[in-house]
């Protein structure tokens, strides 16, 4: 609870407001929410409507995408000729979805397509040699990649060689939403990818799913049914939330109107898959946390395939037979993710180097390759360090990175690459192999190169916060307005507010003690609020306390009642109470240093950061706080925990206890033998109580002597 006391914990970072702000005088729209939409790069009131009111109408023409005509007219004529097909994806929710979208549209025309999904252990990501091999060996007219393809040159000409030595003619369309490099493109019939330079699409931030939404609004142009794609809207919404493109432009689109049909009428996949799941309703946050994990769970754990056939299938009972097997895939996923999760956090507990490296390389023996991006997550989490997990298989190595805003991982790797067998990824996340022996040489190598392009500042984690609220912008009314700036996600997350000054009323840790249920007075308002995964503060927070927040605001329905609910992200002390508590620390060590000089205290009480009154500690309070220690089970104590207790005592006895009273109480004791009180290497107090009671004068405490005579010189 450091951060909480001393204000020292996650840093607060406000967004700029632009001056510009034609919607604030001109819009019509509340102050809040006027600022929310010109963050969100939106001018003026036409702009504004269209955000907040998506249309359908609001998808580009699919026809501006370079190669669409021609894919669209070969598809529409291996249509007619019911020629054979297959569609190639890829292994996660992106792929699958894409994947299933296009072989449920064929279905519609009466053509069965056939579709291959990739071992993600065995084959990886794209067109693998053992998918070449297998295409070559079959007799398809066309192929259909979706989010992948689209530096496939090499296995997109074996495949037009292995087909032509056999005399046959086949044909390849490749469409995906990946970066495009000239030397890797494809030689295609067609090539469908908004990232190729010079392609006039408008929208660059389609997800392959997306890519493929279009391409079937293209060919229900050329078919006589241009509406023909709303049918897949819902899976193309789940693919985008889960992809974590930008949900602006035509995702936003795309994901509004795929959600409003999950809520509806969802394909018998999705509906399967929220029974169970759980999920009541459906959202931005359900869709992230809820679905998309279990389709991904058939990839990273089993077979993607599995998850295709969810989709594609109209038979309840086969969907909820299939979306069981994706829920137990997903907690066998959860529980080997979890195990190597904490060997990863033991190895670099028990590893002194680790505390000074500014990269974090573990590994481990067979972990589980389909799960090591996800603990290298949950490490940067934990740690706020960029993570690499390596598996380990005799004399191979393949890792996966996460990293931290501002760190390129990428260009870190690159840096390594003499010692790397392969490496590939963006800023934030990337993959890699080496070779056994290479792991340490390649642990010292990125720390290296850490050490020159991390500084200090970037490791202590940071909270984005767009707007300081004010008191009457934290209501029912503003909520519901903040509602129609969704959905929510990458690119357009929920808007995080911070307000100065609120009143705690009431604390209850709720959920097995995991989260914490609170109450604040808020311009003399009740509002009530969830912090979830701070269970363990309940001890130390006080009713009265003045506290900082910073969270976003909510709608809660209890028995048909709506009522505003924050989401607290993070919470601290208020300035004033952060500073007195910096001084009182301060303050505490110096008498620990016996510094009685007394120019701390004196220089304290004039700028008003304390009063007389909180320095002083009389006869009482150390008589309730020597009772109090003889009481309390836990007799290890933190600088911070001196906080909680004196927090504790000041709630039942109203007489002004606070953090340094209660040290310097400790330290009187120990001078007087009534304990001992010792300072250990990891920076936490031990207390030693003496069982044999004596009787002490307290005028024999030279600590207290100072004390008072450093309060009186003021």
């Amino acid at each position: 609870m450091e951060g909480f006391y001393l204000g020292n914990g996650k840093r607060w970072l406000f967004s700029e407001l632009p001056q510009d702000n034609e919607l604030l005088s001109n819009g019509g729209f509340p102050e809040l929410i006027a600022k929310l939409l010109r963050q969100r790069d939106i001018k003026n009131e036409a702009e504004a409507k269209s955000f907040l009111n998506p249309s359908i109408n609001d998808l580009h023409d699919p026809f501006l995408l370079e190669g669409m005509n021609e894919a669209a007219d070969r598809i529409v004529r291996a249509i007619e000729k019911k020629e054979k097909i297959l569609v190639y994806g890829d292994y996660d929710v992106d792929g699958v979805a894409a994947t299933s979208m296009l072989i449920r549209f064929f279905e519609s025309q009466n053509i069965h397509a056939d579709f291959y999904i990739p071992d993600r252990v065995d084959e990886g990501y794209g067109i693998s040699d053992a998918a070449v091999e297998y295409i070559s060996s079959k007799d398809y007219n066309l192929i259909i990649t979706v989010d992948c393809g689209i530096t496939a040159r090499s296995q997109v000409k074996a495949i037009y060689e292995n087909y032509a030595q056999k005399g046959r003619n086949i044909d390849i369309i490749v469409t995906d939403h990946h970066q495009y490099s000239p030397d890797l493109m494809p030689e295609a019939f067609a090539v469908i990818d908004h990232q190729i330079p010079g392609c006039k699409y408008p929208f660059k931030h389609l997800c392959g799913a997306g890519l493929a939404l279009k391409l079937i609004q293209a060919l229900g142009i050329k078919l006589g049914r241009p509406d023909a794609f709303m049918e897949y809207i819902d899976i193309a919404a789940l693919a985008t939330v889960a992809d974590i493109v930008e949900l602006k432009g035509e995702n936003r689109v795309i994901t509004k109107f795929g959600m409003a049909k999950m809520s509806t009428r969802p394909c018998v996949g999705i509906k399967a898959l929220m029974k169970a799941s759980g999920a009541k309703t459906i959202d931005s946050y359900i869709l992230s946390f809820a679905l998309a994990p279990r389709i991904n769970a058939a990839g990273r754990m089993g077979d993607a395939k599995c998850a295709v056939r969810l989709f594609t299938t109209d038979d309840e009972a086969e969907a909820d037979k299939i979306a069981l097997l994706l829920n137990q895939s997903n907690l066998k996923r959860k529980e080997v993710q979890d195990d190597i999760f904490f060997s990863a956090v033991k190895a670099i507990e028990e590893d002194q180097q680790y505390r000074h490296d500014k990269v974090l390389v573990v590994h481990g023996d067979n972990w589980h390759p389909g799960v090591i991006g996800i603990v290298a997550s949950k490490l940067v989490d934990r740690y706020n360090k960029p993570s690499i997990v390596i598996s380990v298989e005799g004399t191979k190595a393949v890792g996966s990175a996460r990293s931290i805003e501002g760190f390129n991982i990428f260009h870190a790797m690159e840096n390594c690459s003499d010692i790397l067998v392969k490496f590939g990824g963006h800023e934030m996340a990337g993959g890699l192999t080496l070779e056994t022996d290479n792991i340490e040489i390649f642990r010292r190598r990125i720390n290296e190169y850490a050490h020159e392009h991390i500084t200090d500042e970037m490791l202590v984690p940071a909270i984005n916060i767009d707007l300081e609220a004010k008191d009457n912008e934290i209501s029912i009314e503003m909520a519901k307005f903040i509602t129609r700036l969704g959905p929510f996600g990458a690119g357009n997350n929920a808007p995080v507010f911070c307000y100065r000054g609120a009143i705690l009323l009431h604390k209850r840790a709720i959920g097995n003690n995991k989260h914490l249920k609170l109450s604040f007075n808020i311009n003399n308002q009740t509002v009530n609020g969830v912090w979830f995964g701070r269970g363990d503060y309940e001890k130390g927070l006080f009713a009265g306390q003045k506290v900082d927040i910073v969270f976003t605001q909510e709608i809660n329905v209890w028995q048909n009642v709506e009522t505003v609910q924050i989401n607290v992200l993070d919470m601290r002390l208020s300035d004033k109470d952060i500073e007195r508590n910096k001084f009182f620390l301060n303050a505490a060590q110096k008498v620990e240093c016996l510094d009685y000089s007394g120019n701390w205290l004196y220089n304290g009480i004039i700028d008003k950061i304390v009063k007389y009154d909180d320095i002083v500690i009389n006869r009482d309070d150390l008589a309730i706080i020597y009772k109090y220690i003889n009481c309390i089970e836990n007799t290890r104590l933190s600088l911070i925990d001196m906080f909680i207790h004196a927090g504790i005592l000041e709630e039942k006895t109203r007489k002004g206890i606070n953090g340094f009273k209660f040290f310097t109480a400790l330290l009187v004791f120990d001078e007087l033998g009534l304990l001992e009180l010792n300072l250990d290497t990891d920076g936490t107090y031990s207390i030693n109580l003496y069982k044999d009671k004596v009787k002490v004068n307290l005028e024999d405490s030279e600590i207290l002597c100072r004390v008072r005579q450093a309060a009186e010189r003021c």
